[in-house]
């Protein structure tokens, strides 16, 4: 079954229920046969609504998700109660469309949809939106809302929308009129009082204005000089915790933009600006439990501080200078059976013993200081919270390893030269050489005594090799577990810099604040709300309503009700910070470079930081984005 016209019109709920007066119905025409219908407004005469709608336009300025304005309201139609009198004619007649509705007992009726005055045949489609008065923050979008606010739109998109032609009007653009619907409502249905402000309010807010800008100029020397370079490194990079000085700061100062937009509150933001509002408090929620925690832990650190010295004194001493003694003593016989070369086994061994025995003469001052550090860690977790004490374990951790990082180094570049000397040397006994200019492999016809020589040096670092392996190994897997146990404080830190304990919240509590989408049902309870048509095309049986109304008062035009719902976001959606660390994760601990570098004997460089700003424009490192 074919029709000639069909319109989409968009109903809004409270409509769905009985009537007590007359009145025109105000929306928008979106074209294509598209109409949002807002509210109906009784007890007054076109002109009047026409004047109400103009100062709607000029003080709210609605816009959609995107930025762009939205198009004026205008009256659309008119719903009358069965028996009574007509609309005005010359609204009526300059329309393009205009919905001729009426209710009969608890039921609605279409009689036309008019363009310019003449009835157009075709079929009616109705979705019921729920407007969700007083709850601005409630909103229709065809996709999922981004709660990531570093994330930038994709201006193909954008263009993709825009680019479409008239007929064919993008979900998310209807959707917009939509949402503008409750806006209408409340601007037409209530009176809002305008805000006093008290003459005693005045000083309090110019002294927080004051606080606030002395605040602002104390955190900006602070960035400032954080981020100084030294030696191309920036200050902040050096120690974990002045990178979460530096996180703390940059929070605080986003917080009080946001908290002077007024993103703290539901009624001072609606639809994407949800996810402002739940950065804020998600921010408030982790820095109070990072308080709390960090109060727990810091008093559990003050009592028993000189315990914890001296168990972490002795640790540090078994796992950083006697266990190392042993290992380079138990190399130096036939560990594992393996035997090595006698002297170059004996050089290596006197030369780390020798660094080892430095490094205590050196260190062994600050151990004295291991009571006061423990103290200090307490205290931070009362102002910086439990990351600030991990970050504090962080840098205490690779100062007091600073010397397995030294042997590492000094045994990887050993054995990275006799891994290129030997492949040098291999070509050489192929009879080939690399050609630097080109970057590949060549024949090259070497005389007798370079070949000579080539093969005896090949063969002494061959049977050397196994001696530089041994020690390049025990360093390196001594490198990995500092890199891991930094690994997990990282993840530790991230666990809590980035819990999304507010999202999980809100997302319980109220589901629609973070639309995913919307859906259609077709078996919904405001099918009953509207009655059915009194004659269809030919050849089609009529339906009779539950409620008896008379054939006369039924629909001339066939009618199809949806319910149009808002399906929230999945909750893995919410873990959108926990993802893009688990990226960063992967990309600095489970890269291909890391194990390249295991296998050439490259330098293992220290790993980032895993860390995702909430702040839009900065990047991970803290540089400002372009």
């Amino acid at each position: 079954m074919s029709y000639e016209h069909i319109f989409r019109i968009f109903w809004p709920q409270r409509l769905c229920e009985p009537i007590k007066e007359s009145g025109y119905l105000v929306g928008w025409n979106l074209g294509s046969g598209v109409l949002v219908v807002a509210t109906k407004v009784g007890f007054a005469n076109t002109m009047q609504i026409s004047a109400d709608l103009d100062a709607f336009q000029q003080q709210k300025q609605p816009s959609g998700t995107s930025g762009q304005k939205l198009e004026p309201a205008a009256i659309i139609g008119y719903l009358s109660r069965e028996g009574e009198g007509l609309c005005e004619m010359e609204p009526r007649d300059q329309s393009e469309l205009w919905i001729d509705a009426f209710t009969a007992r608890t039921q609605v009726a279409f009689r036309d949809v008019l363009s310019f005055g003449i009835a157009a045949s075709g079929r009616i489609i109705i979705t019921v939106y729920d407007e969700s008065i007083g709850k601005p923050w409630h909103y229709y979008a065809a996709s999922p809302i981004n709660l990531d606010l570093t994330a930038v739109p994709d201006a193909d998109d954008a263009s993709s929308q825009t680019d479409r032609p008239a007929e064919h009007i993008p979900l998310q653009r209807t959707l917009d009129y939509v949402n503008a619907a409750k806006e209408l409502y409340t601007h037409i249905h209530t009176d809002i009082p305008r805000s006093t402000q008290s003459n005693a309010e005045r000083p309090y807010e110019s002294a927080v204005v004051r606080f606030e800008q002395m605040a602002t100029k104390w955190s900006t020397w602070f960035l400032q000089l954080s981020d100084m370079s030294v030696a191309g490194v920036r200050v902040k990079k050096f120690s974990a915790v002045g990178q979460q000085l530096d996180l703390i700061v940059r929070r605080a100062m986003y917080a009080a933009e946001q908290w002077r937009a007024k993103c703290f509150t539901k009624q001072g933001i609606h639809g994407p600006h949800n996810a402002q509002y739940a950065n804020f408090w998600n921010t408030a929620w982790v820095v109070a439990l990072d308080i709390v925690l960090g109060c727990i832990l810091g008093t559990l650190l003050i009592v028993y501080s000189r315990a914890m010295s001296i168990w972490m004194l002795k640790a540090l001493n078994r796992y950083t200078i006697t266990s190392l003694e042993q290992t380079i003593v138990w190399l130096r016989g036939w560990p594992a059976g393996l035997k090595l070369n006698n002297g170059l086994d004996g050089f290596l061994a006197e030369l780390f013993l020798w660094l080892i025995h430095f490094w205590t003469l050196v260190f062994q001052p600050f151990t004295r200081c291991m009571h006061a550090v423990v103290a200090i860690a307490g205290y931070a977790g009362f102002v910086g919270g439990c990351s600030m004490q991990l970050a504090i374990l962080s840098d205490a951790l690779a100062l007091t390893t600073l010397h397995t990082y030294w042997f590492y180094i000094v045994a990887t570049r050993i054995f990275h030269w006799q891994l290129v000397t030997l492949y040098s040397l291999f070509n050489l006994f192929r009879g080939r050489k690399h050609n630097v200019l080109r970057n590949r492999i060549d024949r090259c016809d070497y005389n007798l005594d370079q070949l000579l020589i080539g093969t005896i040096l090949f063969t002494l670092l061959t049977y050397l090799f196994p001696t530089v392996l041994v020690y390049y190994l025990t360093f390196v897997s001594r490198r990995l577990a500092v890199i891991m146990v930094q690994g997990l404080l990282e993840i530790l830190l991230s666990l809590l810099n980035h819990c999304p304990a507010f999202y999980l919240s809100l997302r319980i509590r109220d589901p629609l604040m973070f639309p995913g989408g919307v859906c259609y049902d077709i078996n919904n309870p405001f099918e009953r709300r509207f009655i059915e048509a009194a004659w269809d095309m030919p050849g089609s049986p009529v339906k009779l309503s539950r409620d008896p109304i008379p054939l006369s008062a039924r629909n001339r035009m066939n009618v199809t009700v949806l319910h149009m719902k808002s399906i929230p976001v999945p909750l893995s959606a919410l873990f959108f910070q926990y993802y893009q660390i688990w990226v960063q994760f992967s990309a600095s601990y489970l890269s291909q470079g890391i194990l390249k570098s295991l296998v050439t004997g490259e330098v293992i460089r220290p790993v980032k930081r895993l860390q995702h700003t909430m702040i839009p424009g900065l990047t991970v490192d803290g540089s400002i984005g372009h």
